[in-house]
């Protein structure tokens, strides 16, 4: 990529070596200081160019844009952002036929009661799960007028919302996976290892312990009643809500939920036929030919063709599907399509960016995870891998307020870093090696969790608007059932996964601790009366 420059860029990195990790640190540092993802991803991409081209401004500048060129040309890159905008058009159709609010409404219809209301918000979420911000804005929205005739709290219905939206669109095919899908990549790559991206991605998601938690302990919230600390006060206070307090919005729709189901189900069913497709057309290979290699059905699935087919079908399904059932004008598909697109750009400028900084520091380049390998040496245990990622992940995603930023930052960075501490050059680290596994699914988790902490996350931000909440009074009732989360994820999992405690012994561990601290700790509103101090406090 830069090899008009390699002399000179050899000369300076021995010199000052330490300048192999100024892209990642500089990205980091300035998405902290300024709160400001992209700018901070940009000016560590320009600090890689300016180090491998010795400081010389003009090949630095064509550097930079061979840089972006480089990513947006490769093939792989190119399915993964159509992916991600097909998605984002479907998503933008669904939501202007008000299919989604459709199905919402129905589930909610079921709803007359404080428990089967906070239940069925719950199951909404999880029905929403193929974008975080629909999910956010849609069920938020939607579901508050329920919500505050049955005298649950603005701040639960947030918590309800925030706490299901990025943990389902994290674990479900959404618009998270090309991305994260991308991530994975390019920290493979990094690393030299020449493993399967779709299999290690899925091989991830038993240890994504934070998130798989977050889903069963809000649905316990939801279905016992039970709450703790500020959200307790919260709850005991909406039990005094005075009718004027109800919102008087009406949540039921006469739109079709067709819009809604037709596209993810083909959604779906694409998925499931293409994969049914590869794992027969695999199984038939090792018949014709029983000496070869089985490296895994899943290691020849294309997993970017399979993304951008998927998205396609959708897309032009919910299209259909719009213009049949939602009895919208051509023009009106067109222009919710384009909107839909739109939406989806953000997380494409991320996505390129992480990826820019991932070729600066590759091993062809800066060698920037051979570097830090070679600082830690043997001074980080392989046991504490993923407890570290998780911390790390955590802290990062709180400061910077995006778990797509931080994914992107620390995927591609901790990837390398694991395959070498965790393998030699005898033996290198299999793909499929617990700890690997953990480590990866850690970063995934963490950013997660330190999302839900952050009170300049966007879904944060998105969850308090549209359940009509106090953003200050959401993330100060949230946080405590993070912590909590976090702290069964890492102690019962992935600090006893670290030392070879299996992911099917240290999940349900972890789980127990969490819905444990509900059951013992937890009270009702109507448990005991409030405290004279609360009288003051608002929902």
């Amino acid at each position: 990529m830069l090899t008009e420059s390699h002399v000179a860029t050899e000369t300076l990195v021995q010199a000052y070596p330490w300048l192999r990790i100024a892209p990642p640190v500089l990205a980091i540092g300035l998405a902290v200081l300024l709160k400001e993802v992209n700018f901070a991803l940009l000016l560590a991409v320009l600090s890689g160019c300016l180090v491998l081209t010795d400081f010389n401004l003009m090949l630095c500048v064509d550097s930079f844009c061979n840089v972006f060129v480089d990513q947006v040309a490769n093939a792989e890159h190119a399915s993964v952002i159509l992916f991600t905008i097909l998605l984002g058009s479907m998503i933008g159709l669904m939501n202007d036929s008000k299919g989604t609010l459709a199905v919402v409404g129905k589930i909610a219809n079921y709803a007359n009661t404080r428990r089967k209301g906070q239940v069925a918000t719950w199951l909404a979420g999880i029905i929403v799960f193929f974008d975080d911000y629909a999910n956010t804005m849609l069920i938020g929205g939607s579901v508050r007028p329920l919500t505050d005739k049955l005298k649950i709290s603005r701040a639960k219905l947030a918590f309800l919302v925030d706490a299901t939206a990025a943990p389902i669109a994290g674990l479900a095919l959404s618009t998270w996976t090309a991305v994260e899908l991308g991530y994975v990549e390019a920290g493979l790559t990094q690393a030299g290892m020449s493993a399967d991206v779709t299999e290690v991605f899925l091989g991830t998601i038993p240890y994504r312990i934070y998130p798989i938690i977050a889903i069963i302990f809000v649905g316990v919230i939801a279905y016992t009643g039970k709450d703790f600390g500020p959200m307790l006060k919260a709850e005991r206070n909406a039990q005094r809500q005075t009718p004027e307090h109800q919102s008087s919005e009406n949540a039921e729709t006469t739109a079709s939920m067709w819009t809604a189901i037709i596209p993810v189900s083909v959604l779906l069913i694409t998925v499931g036929s293409l994969l049914l497709r590869d794992y027969f057309a695999h199984a038939a290979a090792r018949l014709a030919d029983p000496g070869s290699p089985d490296n895994g059905w899943l290691s020849g699935v294309d997993s970017y063709r399979l993304l951008l087919i998927t998205s396609l079908a959708a897309s032009a399904a919910a299209i259909l599907s719009a213009i049949t059932f939602g009895k919208m004008k051509v023009t009106e598909c067109s222009e919710s399509w384009a909107r839909g697109v739109g939406s989806m750009i953000p997380a494409v400028i991320v996505l390129t960016l992480a990826w820019a900084i991932g070729a600066i520091c590759d091993s062809g380049q800066l060698g920037t995870a051979e570097y830090i390998t070679s600082l830690i040496g043997d001074s980080i245990k392989p046991q504490f891998l993923p407890a570290i990622a998780f911390i790390t992940s955590g802290a990062i995603a709180v400061s910077v307020g995006s778990s797509f930023a931080t994914m992107g930052l620390l995927v591609p960075m901790f990837i390398p870093m694991a395959a070498a501490i965790l393998g030699s050059a005898d033996a290198p680290v299999s793909p499929n090696d617990p700890v690997f596994l953990a480590t990866v699914g850690a970063i995934l988790a963490g950013a997660i969790f330190g999302d839900h902490c952050s009170p300049i996350s966007d879904t944060t931000v998105l969850s308090s608007a549209a359940s009509g909440c106090d953003h200050l009074h959401h993330v100060a009732t949230q946080v405590p059932y993070a912590i909590v989360i976090a702290i069964g994820s890492l102690l019962f999992g992935y600090l006893p996964i670290g030392f070879g405690v299996p992911w099917w012994i240290a999940l349900p561990l972890s789980i127990g601790l969490c819905v444990g601290a509900i059951v013992f700790f937890g009270q009702t509103p109507e448990d005991s009366k409030p405290a004279a101090s609360d009288a003051s406090s608002t929902s």
